[in-house]
């Protein structure tokens, strides 16, 4: 416009300085409005980066970094970013000054970041150090105490587990290595209850074959010796159920060939024997169902293991991690009660032979 006013054609006093008032003034209302535009850009800009600064964690919590929502921080720094980028309009020293705010903003949550992650690899060393002491306790357990004692120390460190401060892939590592723990305490029992039932079931073989062959009265002696082992002797319920069951039968063998009732002994036999079979197809049948029921509790897993990793919070994390280790440990008991079944089906199945 100035150039027009340099380049055009004398114009009259009067015309020239009404056109060049209007222009001044024109460019005086710009200039405003730019103003106005700049100031209005900078307080957009002042508001999204208290809200960076403020909306992020619980001020009424000691330690910052325990509750930060660091992911959500980053992603409105992200915005905050572009935000600077596509405003055009903003007088420097302003830039200058919302830039250094922001960058100062920046570095303080970075550093509490790294106080966090420092806090959760330390948390994880030492409840490492914790979960591998318990598995080798519970790997070289050779009885039922030492085995409640790493049990009891497993279960301390779930514990701090869900009180310290861990990050999700620390969270995830102590996690694992704790299921791991729980499957060695779970196969130990198994290996004791195992030997127990083993050893308590060719006593009370040799009392079900007395109770055929051998002196009745004896029989009832050795019946009792092995009522006393199974109740000091660590079995799972089904273990000691099947034991029972034989113990009964040899009872009422031996009962029978005193009352000298061959035919009712035989009766109570083939009762015996019906109710084995019966036995039999309703714990097959159980197991279908628990097979089913462990494939439903696998889909939840996954299902909640989806909303673990996409938590938006830690808190609603660690309730997600909680139903988790609810549903692993009730597979962890179905797929025991299965191998119970198993056990009783093999073990009747052999006495049916």
């Amino acid at each position: 416009m100035v150039y027009l006013f340099k380049t055009s054609k004398p114009l009259l006093k009067q015309d020239r300085e009404r056109v060049w008032n209007r222009y001044s003034e024109l460019c005086k209302q710009v200039k405003r409005e730019m103003k106005r535009e700049a100031e209005y850009n900078s307080t957009i800009i002042e508001q999204e980066l208290d809200k960076l600064e403020h909306d992020y964690y619980d001020t009424t919590l000691t330690l910052m970094h325990v509750n930060y929502r660091f992911h959500e921080f980053w992603k409105k720094a992200k915005e905050v970013t572009a935000l600077f980028k596509s405003t055009k309009n903003l007088v420097q020293k302003d830039r200058e000054r919302l830039w250094d705010r922001y960058s100062t903003i920046c570095t303080s949550v970075k550093s509490i970041q790294r106080e966090r992650d420092n806090e959760s690899a330390n948390n994880k060393d030492t409840i490492f150090s914790l979960l591998n002491d318990v598995y080798f306790q519970a790997g070289g357990s050779s009885n039922l105490e030492e085995l409640i004692k790493a049990k009891s120390s497993q279960s301390y460190i779930l514990g701090l587990m869900k009180e310290k401060t861990l990050i999700k892939k620390d969270r995830d590592s102590c996690w694992e290595f704790w299921k791991r723990i729980g499957e060695v305490i779970y196969s130990k029992q198994g290996e004791i209850g195992e030997k127990n039932f083993f050893r308590i079931r060719e006593k009370a073989r040799d009392a079900l074959n007395k109770s055929n062959y051998g002196d009745p009265y004896e029989t009832f002696k050795e019946i009792k010796a092995v009522q006393n082992s199974i109740k000091e002797s660590y079995m799972t319920r089904g273990q000691r159920s099947e034991l029972r069951e034989t113990l009964n039968y040899a009872w009422e063998n031996a009962s029978s060939r005193i009352s000298e009732k061959k035919a009712e002994r035989r009766r109570k036999y083939d009762d015996w024997y019906e109710r084995m079979e019966g036995h039999i197809q309703r714990w097959e049948n159980n197991i279908g169902k628990s097979e089913e029921y462990i494939s439903s509790l696998e889909e939840q897993i996954n299902r909640l293991e989806d909303e673990a990793a996409n938590a938006r919070t830690d808190n609603y994390n660690d309730r997600v991690t909680g139903w988790i280790e609810e549903k692993y440990e009730k597979i962890i008991e179905v797929k025991g009660q299965i191998r119970e079944l198993e056990d009783k089906i093999s073990s009747v199945k052999n006495k049916l032979k």
